[in-house]
Formats: structure tokens, C-alpha cells, sequence
């Protein structure tokens, strides 16, 4: 079998492809994800491809078929973590379909939980993902559904014929509408109730018994990631997930936290390359190094168990 390859691209971490096959070309008409996805980057196309979203002079977006999974021997693709063909019990892509901006405010991707869009009052979606690897949660509105929720395995719309309406089972304030994509396919428009209405499954209606839905997935954190503190007090101050916990964290000195990717960054200017790993400036922390981005430094931490080894820039285990 073919070694892991890394490749050094404009990533914050280093990108791992198994490459057990590769097949690199255009995407055809018909099997172009990223019309839906609308995010650079690599993006499974379907089970066994691996592909690239681009976006071409005309702004229109395109998948570049990058890597093929043999999915006999249980391969798939991934586009989370890592990228490439990963060992896996069972195919893990989600459902991908169009999305279409009904109402301004923030919505869930009805089919991937991790994204989510960002509608404006012209009716212009941004679509955004979770950088930490969580789910969306419209309770929270941050990142935070653990990976294996009822909402992130489970999909959360059902649509047979054009025009049905359901609601939105992890936010009863949400609801969707069925609506034709082409003559065979249907796709559902995600919309809201106005503030203080609830969806009571035919219309929306006042909220007068406060039946706010509660949140049914768990709160606990996901292992050294890094979340908004409920209650911060400085804009160096940030939280971090311990043993399963929040607690309160402070940025080193000379960095403030970027509440856009929940990182440690600098406003100093170094000599560094982009994307350069080196060990961080007054970090105490043995599990934290630092990522060279523009010539200002972001702070990361190794996986749960691992320490960053200065010499080798690379993070490692206790035990190596």
C-alpha cells in the first residue's frame, strides 16, 4: 500500500492523503458538490472520491476530482481531519443538496450539521462551517453539537412531494418547506418564525406557553477545542474543554484571542513563512505550539495526550 503523502497546502495543519488511488480532473456536470458546498477547499464527492472546490473567473463553482477510495477493503473518503481515504466501518459523507436564502438571519445546513448559512437581507447566503469539527447548534448558535448527536446522524427533514412543511425537530422555532430541484428531486427551504412564535406543525404560532425547545444534545466539550466563554471579561480570555469541562483560559502575553477562529493570535509582525510551525513565545504549556499565517502567530494545541517537541516541531507522545 502507498505511504501517507503530506501535501503543504494553505492549511492550518498539515494535510494527510492515503493515496490508494488518484484520478485528477474536472468533475462532471452532474456530480459537482461544491455548487452546494460554495467553501474552497477539499470536500468528498461521494463515498470513495476525494475533491477540490474552486471557484472560476465567472464565480461559478467547480470539483476537481482529486483522490479515489477502495472502498472494498472499507475506505472511504474523508474530508474531515483528514483528507483522503481514511479506514472506516461504514461510509460517513453526508447527503449534500442545494440551499436557497428565504429569510435573513442564520440557518442549519438541513444536511451536514457542521454548516451553517448566513443569509443577508438581500437574500445572499454565506455559507459558513464549524472550524472545531462539532455540529451548529440554533440554541447556542456556536459550534458545539458533538458529532454523534441525533442531529448530526441522523437527517432532520423529510420531503416526498413539493410543498410539505415540517418542522425543524432540533429547533421548534425552525420549519421547512419542500420544493422541487428538478422534475425527480426535492430539496427543503429552511425557514424561521418571527421572534416569539413557535412551528406547531402546520403554521407558526404564538410562543404563549414559553415551550422554547430545550437543548436535547449534550453539552459536554470535545477534549482540548476551544470555545467563547458565557461570561468573558478580557478580550484575552478564552475556554478551553478539559477532562470533559470548560475552564477559563488566558492568551500568553503579546496575544489576544480572534473570537472568529478561537485562537491565541499576535499583532507583531515576525520573520516567519506562512504556515511555518514553530514553538510560541511565553507559552508555558508544554501541548501548544504556534502557526507563522501572514507573519503573525496563531496558537494550536497538540492532540489530547501529546506535547510539542521544539526540535522536531512536530507534537508527540509522552512515550516516544
Amino acid at each position: 500500500m502507498t505511504q501517507p503523502t503530506v501535501f503543504k497546502m494553505r492549511s492550518s495543519v498539515p494535510v494527510c492523503l492515503l493515496l490508494l488511488a488518484v484520478a485528477i480532473g474536472s468533475a462532471r456536470a452532474n456530480d459537482n458538490p461544491c455548487q452546494d458546498v460554495r467553501i474552497p477547499g477539499f470536500v468528498c464527492m461521494n463515498c470513495t472520491t476525494l475533491g477540490y472546490c474552486i471557484r472560476d473567473a465567472t464565480g461559478s463553482w467547480e470539483t476537481m476530482s482529486m483522490l479515489g477510495c477502495q472502498s472494498d477493503y472499507n475506505f472511504y473518503c474523508s474530508d474531515e481531519g483528514t483528507f483522503g481515504c481514511t479506514f472506516q466501518s461504514q461510509c460517513q459523507v453526508p447527503k449534500r443538496g442545494p440551499f436557497s436564502c428565504q429569510q435573513a438571519g442564520l440557518f442549519p445546513d438541513p444536511y451536514d450539521c457542521r454548516r451553517y448559512h448566513e443569509c443577508s437581507d438581500q437574500s445572499v447566503d454565506t455559507p459558513r462551517l464549524c472550524s472545531n469539527g462539532a455540529g451548529y447548534s440554533t440554541l447556542t448558535g456556536t459550534c458545539v453539537l458533538p458529532r454523534e448527536s441525533e442531529q448530526c446522524i441522523k437527517e432532520q427533514f423529510t420531503c416526498s412531494r413539493s410543498g410539505q412543511v415540517g418542522g425543524w425537530a432540533p429547533d421548534n422555532r425552525y420549519f421547512y418547506v419542500c420544493v422541487n430541484d428538478t422534475a425527480d428531486s426535492l430539496y427543503p427551504l429552511m425557514m424561521k418564525c418571527h421572534e416569539g412564535f413557535v412551528f406547531n406543525s402546520y403554521s407558526c404560532v404564538p410562543d404563549t406557553r414559553s415551550m422554547r425547545i430545550q437543548a436535547k444534545e449534550s453539552h459536554t466539550c470535545m477534549n482540548n477545542d476551544r470555545y467563547p466563554c458565557p461570561f468573558r471579561t478580557s478580550e484575552m480570555e478564552y475556554c478551553k474543554c478539559v477532562d470533559g469541562e470548560l475552564e477559563v483560559m488566558t492568551c500568553p502575553a503579546g496575544f489576544y484571542i480572534d473570537p472568529k477562529i478561537m485562537t491565541c493570535v499576535t499583532d507583531r509582525i515576525y520573520q516567519c513563512s506562512d504556515f511555518e510551525i514553530l514553538s510560541c513565545p511565553n507559552v508555558s504549556t508544554k501541548d501548544e505550539y504556534c502557526i507563522c499565517i501572514d507573519r503573525q502567530l496563531q496558537i494550536y494545541s497538540c492532540p489530547v495526550g501529546q506535547y510539542f517537541n521544539a526540535e522536531t516541531r512536530k507534537c508527540q507522545s509522552e512515550s516516544e
